[in-house]
């Protein structure tokens, strides 16, 4: 028997389950570190009933055993992996190998529990589809508008940001300089910035990372980007606009989809079919891998972001504390 976190009528418990079982595809993973996604768990929490929802989707830790067609990763490897329902907060986990990444020694497990956190933000930025040097904005700066940001700060990116948050708005300020390439504002100078910053002709992309139940995000993202621009919406919001706005600028609006094409593919996932290079050049797994090699070389910092470090058994009050901090950004829980 094991433990892990679930959600029950609004409340975070600790519940005794079976073993999973092994599959000819799967490895079985000894958890030593799992991230908390704030903005994901929270809405599951707040919306659980009297049926156990298992909590978390992205973790670290050693392998224990491999199934029989498992390629590339061994007994005793540090991995770390992604994707409910395989991967939640729980001691041991049978994970596809299409959703394990082996680790460098120079990666914390603490950092790579991260890697289905950081492939989101990825896949996200990916979905911009906007060249070195193009101006994009952000709008949050939760965990996945930080992670965001470093990623778009590397990719070359004009990155103009902002939060309703002074906390949240301070913490990217401190980690970047104002010739950085990174503008963080509130959002009285947030437009104007665009306009000086783009010759009033607006940002190539917005990406909203922000979590919201209120109608606009979309109306304001239409307001700030060019003619024929780009908006990916990673964060959950309403999916509501103005068809006026849209019109006169023809804009292009996606949802990204996870951390990237692969997910909730049942051959990708569960029976271990690759998508060739030459026909999908970043799946799930390979967004992973590359969350992994930003972080071995130092050009990802999540270890910055992490304002809470819980141990597991400590977990259940520790999500009602956390809840009520303005400083809450990432936690990460140990076993």
């Amino acid at each position: 028997m094991l433990r892990r976190l679930v959600a029950v009528n609004g409340l975070v418990k600790i519940e005794v389950c079976s073993e999973p079982t092994m599959t000819e595809q799967s490895v079985l993973i000894q958890t030593h570190f799992s991230a908390i996604s704030p903005g994901t768990e929270y809405k599951l929490i707040e919306s659980s009933r009297e049926s156990p929802v298992p909590l978390g989707y992205s973790a670290a830790g050693t392998v224990l055993a491999v199934g029989s067609k498992v390629l590339g990763i061994k007994e005793g490897d540090k991995v770390a992996c992604y994707g409910g329902p395989f991967v939640t907060h729980s001691e041991r986990l049978v994970v596809p190998q299409n959703l394990c990444v082996r680790l460098p020694d120079d990666v914390s497990l603490s950092d790579a529990a991260f890697v289905g956190l950081g492939a989101i933000a990825v896949h996200g930025v990916r979905s911009l589809g906007i060249q070195f040097g193009e101006i994009v904005a952000i709008f949050g700066l939760g965990l996945l508008g930080q992670l965001s940001t470093q990623l778009c700060h590397e990719a070359n990116y004009l990155s103009i940001v902002t939060d309703l948050s002074e906390v949240r708005r301070g913490r990217l300020l401190n980690h970047y300089s104002t010739a950085s390439g990174v503008q963080v504002l509130d959002s009285s100078h947030f437009s104007a910035a665009i306009s000086e910053a783009s010759g009033g002709g607006g940002a190539d992309a917005v990406l909203i990372c922000a979590h919201s139940l209120q109608s606009g995000l979309l109306d304001a993202a239409l307001e700030v980007v060019r003619y024929r621009g780009r908006v990916v919406i990673v964060g959950n919001i309403p999916v509501e606009c103005s068809r006026e706005k849209m019109f006169q600028k023809e804009v292009d609006v996606q949802v990204s989809r996870a951390g990237g094409i692969g997910r909730y593919d049942e051959g990708y996932e569960n029976r271990g079919i690759d998508f060739p290079r030459s026909l999908v050049r970043w799946t799930e797994g390979r967004n992973m891998q590359e969350v992994i090699r930003l972080l071995a070389s130092g050009r990802l910092d999540i270890d910055s972001l992490v304002t809470h470090r819980i141990a597991f058994n400590d977990a259940p009050s520790a999500y009602t504390e956390m809840k009520q901090e303005s400083d809450f950004m990432a936690a990460v829980l140990s076993y």
